[in-house]
């Protein structure tokens, strides 16, 4: 039997077939033309292909519940008019399936005719299926049929359109003519929840290392160590949106991961893309990835995650798909859509550099394995943490059953140990990226730097392996820098610094002005190598109570204070919980476990920094003495943002929200 005999029921799939793959072809170019992805031919065709593929076999899917429903409603119809009807309804669907969540994006950016018109614009696309596909089967019912038929021409067409995909994604150039060849190249590597207690540069003296970390130690001799650098908020995206902007999280909105950062702010990316730098990421976690807004300025953001086919979470099907798993399934079974191992984000780092470090670039390499669930590498020293795939405790089954589960001491020191096994092999892998980097860039000059967003509480302050609160464990995180030029002799810098001066920083060492950033609160680090014994930055802190949205954030700040009757300076943190309403106030020179609360003691600086907090965040202070309360700001509450069930339960299965 010949396919213009079969009935709509049977042939609408095969039709529709062709309508996805075209679709999928087109998806395709699509994904070429807007991805941040670095891919060669190879990769590229192979992303097409399963696009195609994906959007064929949706299609043929929506084909049948069309064709049985045109089957029982034409019954006294050509057979022609019958299939051409299957066609455009089919060709309806398919478009409805991509235009609606545009649709939706421009509805939520209030554009509201443009979304209307994205949501009737599959009834014109059905219109012409209909008209075309009508005339084309009317000459093939009487018996004009062409040489190539519809099954071969679709998929003729979709194939050229990957081929065209896979072009466009492997000759994509980089940087622009603005930079000058010699320009130093920029390497950021963010360790996340990396504690600076666990790098042996910073081991107290007289004190054994908690772990040997020999190639961060290397990298600090050659440059400058910060002894004493803060994150203004301890936690994922907050922190790097600081690191990006050179503003606290407070300013930008960005108080929780799942939070985007707006247009509105530039970032160093942009900056340096506009110098004409080439510039790249390349991210190891979801919790950084472009739904944050960081990708801003970066050319390359590679936040890929799924290790097959690169780029396979961009596609519709596929990205609804992952969103069907993270609702309804259990994501810490899909480990890999959540994050990757620093060996894979390192590789595909080194792998750009081969290809275009003879050029000007910055590029950011982040990784994720020293952050929970904490896990066994083998390494000789941690026999006793078990091997790879059978740890002397299961990290991932306590995170899936932690609000049931209780930490005895055994457990504690397990994961402590685990943890410190973690920090040692990510010590390894950051000597082979910057190795690697340095071997591809020849004698160009390198700016690095090394550092963490936060650190990790380890049960101190009955806060279990996370980092919430603002305590020193979490908010104190490394810092070195190889600078390209500096002057000063100093290698070591104990003045508090911040995560928000790196971005002034990077562009003084570029000869570039700080006022290309536009707003900023950032300083120059390098400057007090240069310039020793200055006045270390204070800083407002933020941190989430928990691991629950509703229980809201905690405030602080860490003031650095000249010591009464003495030149020495001392750091003074201060601690409010505006809901209780608790304040704490720690001396973290003579007290870094901040065991011992001032907060009664010296009711003068608390009362200082508390009126340094209100009036930074708005917060209103009611009553005094023992009716002493507060009242959360109104901008907080406008800086809230909503975050999808979807990333919701992505950020649940990496602990950070219940």
């Amino acid at each position: 039997m010949a396919l213009r005999d079969l009935s709509p029921a049977l042939r609408a799939p095969i039709l529709g077939f062709g309508l996805g793959a075209i679709a999928g072809g087109f998806e395709a170019i699509h994904l070429g033309a807007s991805l941040k992805l670095s891919l060669g031919f190879l990769d590229g065709l192979k992303l097409g292909l399963v696009a195609l593929l994906f959007d064929a076999l949706l299609a043929a899917g929506l084909a049948l519940p069309v064709g049985i429903l045109v089957q029982l409603l034409t019954r006294r119809w050509l057979a022609s008019k019958r299939h051409a009807l299957s066609m455009a309804l089919t060709a309806a669907l398919l478009a409805w399936w991509f235009l609606v969540p545009a649709a939706q994006s421009l509805a939520d950016q209030q554009r509201l005719p443009a979304a209307i018109a994205f949501l009737f614009a599959p009834i014109g696309v059905a219109g012409v299926v209909w008209f075309n596909a009508g005339y084309w089967l009317r000459r093939e019912e009487i018996g004009e049929e062409r040489p190539l038929g519809w099954a071969g021409g679709s998929l003729i067409a979709a194939l050229l359109l990957v081929l065209g995909s896979a072009g466009l994604l492997s000759t994509r150039s980089f940087g622009g003519g603005q930079a000058i060849a010699s320009d130093p190249a920029v390497l950021l590597v963010t360790i996340d929840t990396l504690r600076r207690d666990h790098l042996s540069a910073y081991a107290e003296p007289g004190q054994p290392p908690l772990v040997q970390t020999p190639v961060f130690d290397r990298l600090a001799a050659e440059g400058i160590l910060y002894t004493d650098a803060i994150t203004p908020f301890p936690e994922t995206a907050p922190a790097h949106s600081a690191m990006f902007t050179g503003l606290h999280p407070y300013r930008t909105g960005i108080l929780s991961n799942g939070h985007r950062l707006s247009t509105g702010y530039s970032t160093l990316a942009e900056v340096l893309s506009a110098e004409g730098y080439a510039t790249a990421a390349f991210l190891s976690s979801f919790a950084v990835d472009s739904r944050t807004g960081l990708d801003q300025g970066f050319q390359v953001y590679d936040d890929e995650l799924f290790p097959w086919v690169r780029g396979f979470s961009e596609i519709l099907a596929a990205k609804m798909l992952i969103r069907v798993i993270m609702r309804f399934g259990d994501p810490l079974k899909f480990d890999f859509l959540l994050e990757r191992p620093a060996p894979a984000t390192m590789g595909l780092a080194l792998d750009w550099v081969e290809r275009h470090g003879d050029r000007p670039f910055f590029v950011w390499v982040h990784t994720f394995d020293v952050h929970s669930p904490y896990e066994p590498h083998g390494l000789p020293g941690y026999e006793d943490n078990g091997t790879p795939g059978q740890p002397s405790v299961d990290h991932r089954w306590i995170l899936a059953n932690e609000r049931d589960y209780t930490y005895t001491d055994e457990v504690r020191e397990k994961l402590r140990r685990l943890y410190q096994e973690e920090v040692a092999w990510t010590d390894a892998r950051l000597g082979e990226l910057v190795d690697g980097v340095r071997a591809r860039i020849g004698d160009r000059p390198l700016l690095l730097i090394v550092t963490s967003d936060h650190g990790e509480q380890l049960g101190e302050h009955g806060i279990e392996m996370n980092h919430h609160g603002v305590y020193e464990q979490s908010i104190r995180v490394p810092l070195l820098i190889q600078p390209v030029r500096v002057s000063g002799s100093a290698r070591v810098v104990d003045e508090q610094v911040r995560l928000m001066d790196l971005p002034v920083t990077v562009l003084g060492q570029l000869g570039l002005e700080a006022d290309a950033m536009g707003k900023t609160e950032g300083m120059d680090l390098v400057d007090m190598v240069d310039l020793p014994n200055q006045r270390g930055a204070s800083t407002m802190l933020m941190g989430r109570k928990t691991a629950s949205f509703a229980q809201g954030t905690l405030y602080g700040y860490r003031a650095d204070l000249q010591r009464s009757g003495s030149t020495e300076r001392g750091r003074i943190k201060y601690i409010l919980d505006p809901d209780q309403p608790r304040e704490e106030l720690y001396d973290v020179v003579g007290d870094p476990a901040e065991s011992a609360d001032l907060s009664v003691s010296q009711p003068e600086i608390l009362r200082q920094l508390r009126e340094r907090v209100a009036s930074e965040t708005g917060i209103k202070i009611l009553g005094e003495g023992d009716s002493l309360r507060f009242q959360r700001s109104e901008r907080e509450k406008e800086q809230q943002q909503t975050v999808s069930s979807e990333e919701q339960q992505m950020l649940k299965a990496l602990g950070y929200v219940e």
